[in-house]
């Protein structure tokens, strides 16, 4: 391995060769990165995937570098093997194929059969990957910093923080401990699908360093020829895959990262995923807002979208809500006459991406991986079925109507009731609207008061039910949480609070009946 000082000189002699301080051109960009090595391959690689963080002429760029590299040669591979096995690899494999099936910046392939006939597939990781990566990491944040590049660069990439999160992304796939397990969880998200080839894993011959795998044969799912000839419909194929991606993104929250059409076989019938050392992971609220969020782009609903927006950004900008939501209708209303088939859904996560950038929004990363994820899905789709539209089934998972009979949503929404009081109901819709707005910081006052007096009334008569609302549901809750945990006789609190609720409720209805015929 280079000691640093000569890998820099490297480093700094490739970004000259191709005048990245000069004329950082996406195609110079991309060549650079391939002559600095697997390293830099590899960042290129996750890099084309983050639209949100760089324009789209470098992602579509960036998408041409190679996923094959120079592989390790035969010597090596065998060397690794013994030192991680602690015996000759004849001693637990019969044969080994020395061509690899796949040479990747991480690690390489190649088809084995075991002494027990099996035939798998040995994934290797290159020698000292973690502490060649994690070196030119940091040299490469030094050549941005000695050449300026984040000045000549500008808006275009925020080149040093891009490195870190490429970093740390790297790292999740080096680590085989972790995609091993990625591999049980995903077999256990889908064991119920019957058209789901699950993936064996070899924990007995698998190391930190070494993964032993069921070897998949059958096609791939790009080689439609192939397919049609062997029987398969690729309508059919097209659907479940589109629905299964689908499921786990917001059923299971979990996700594969990187679903091109080389990481998909078909065999026997079921479809078959392979490399899971990139997976995407969402939270249950970013789930949820998610879902709300695709629901208000079918129903053109601009305020949830901003409103969904604003709750997903991770950045600590202030966005300016007005014009986030005129540029939400602009992308909206150009689609708003297209057929839901006909929308071009790599064109509507640029323009998504644009608008994000443009309102200084910075979504999570991993729902920027699972929204990139969807637009390469869309491409093996097109390649296997133009029929099959994805966002067509994804309107139908997230169809409003059946969202709002979900028997989850409906559980949460009973116990949601109860602990809020029935008295909640009362508050008109607008004040709600009103109240999460102003808690988001979406809103903006310009109120003009031509009778002083009077609005001052009226807003101490608004404190004053407020302030009542919430001594009621307090006192509300209190009185349920002591009926739900008191096994014995209620002590006398029990109705004190009771009393102050029913004081409350009486209180309020008086108050809004009389509000009522005033304005009579």
């Amino acid at each position: 391995m280079k000691n640093s000082t000569s890998r820099l000189g490297e480093i700094i002699a490739i970004v000259k060769k191709y005048q990245l301080a000069k004329q950082p051109t996406p195609k110079n960009v991309r060549l650079a990165l391939e002559d600095l090595g697997p390293t830099f391959v590899k960042m290129g690689q996750i890099l084309s995937s983050r639209d949100d963080l760089i324009p789209k002429e470098y992602c579509k760029e960036l998408q041409n570098l190679k996923h094959s590299v120079k592989p390790m040669p035969y010597e090596k591979i065998e060397e690794i093997l013994k030192r991680e096995y602690d015996c000759s690899p004849e001693e637990i494999f019969l044969e080994i194929d020395k061509l690899p099936v796949g040479s990747a910046s991480i690690a390489q392939v190649h088809k084995a059969k075991l002494k027990t006939g099996e035939t798998v597939a040995i994934k290797v990781r290159r020698e000292n990957i973690e502490e060649l990566m994690e070196r030119d990491a940091k040299l490469l944040k030094k050549v941005i910093n000695i050449l300026r590049l984040n000045k000549i660069f500008g808006d275009i990439i925020g080149l040093t923080m891009v490195v870190d999160e490429m970093y740390e992304r790297a790292k999740e796939e080096m680590n085989f401990h972790t995609e091993k397990q990625h591999i049980e969880e995903f077999l256990e998200n889908n064991k119920e699908i019957v058209y789901i080839k699950p993936l064996k894993i070899y924990n007995k011959y698998s190391t930190s360093n070494i993964l032993v795998m069921e070897y998949i044969d059958g096609f791939k799912i790009s080689e439609k020829e192939e397919l049609l000839n062997a029987g398969y419909d690729l309508d059919e194929i097209a659907e479940k895959l589109a629905h299964n991606y689908l499921k786990q993104a917001i059923d299971d929250g979990f996700y594969h990262a990187d679903p091109h059409s080389d990481n998909i076989k078909i065999i026997d019938g079921k479809i078959a995923f392979l490399d899971f050392g990139m997976m995407g992971r969402l939270s249950k609220r970013n789930r949820t807002l998610l879902e709300n969020c695709i629901i208000a782009i079918v129903k053109n609903d601009i305020n949830e979208v901003a409103h969904i927006l604003t709750l997903l950004d991770v950045s600590n900008n202030r966005t300016d809500y007005m014009q986030l939501k005129n540029d939400i209708r602009k992308v909206l209303d150009k689609n708003k006459t297209t057929a839901i088939a006909n929308i071009d859904i790599k064109e509507f996560v640029t323009e998504m991406f644009i608008l994000l950038r443009r309102n200084e929004i910075t979504l999570p990363k991993e729902i920027s991986m699972l929204i990139r994820g969807i637009v390469v899905l869309e491409g093996t789709l097109e390649k296997v079925s133009p029929n099959i539209n994805l966002i067509e089934v994804l309107q139908k998972k997230v169809n409003p109507a059946d969202n709002l009979f979900n028997k989850e949503k409906v559980g949460e929404f009973a116990l949601s009731s109860i602990k809020s009081g029935a008295n909640l109901l009362l508050i008109p819709n607008e004040a709600l609207q009103t109240l999460r707005g102003i808690n988001s910081g979406e809103l903006r006052f310009n109120v003009e008061l031509t009778d002083s007096k009077h609005q001052i009334d009226r807003i101490e008569r608004i404190v004053h039910l407020v302030i009542i609302s919430a001594l009621d549901v307090a006192f509300i809750i209190g009185t349920s949480q002591m009926v739900v945990k008191t096994e014995n006789e209620l002590p006398i609190i029990f109705y004190l609070y009771m009393l102050g609720a029913i004081i409350c409720t009486v209180w309020l209805l008086y108050k809004l009946i009389i509000s009522k015929f005033k304005n009579l």
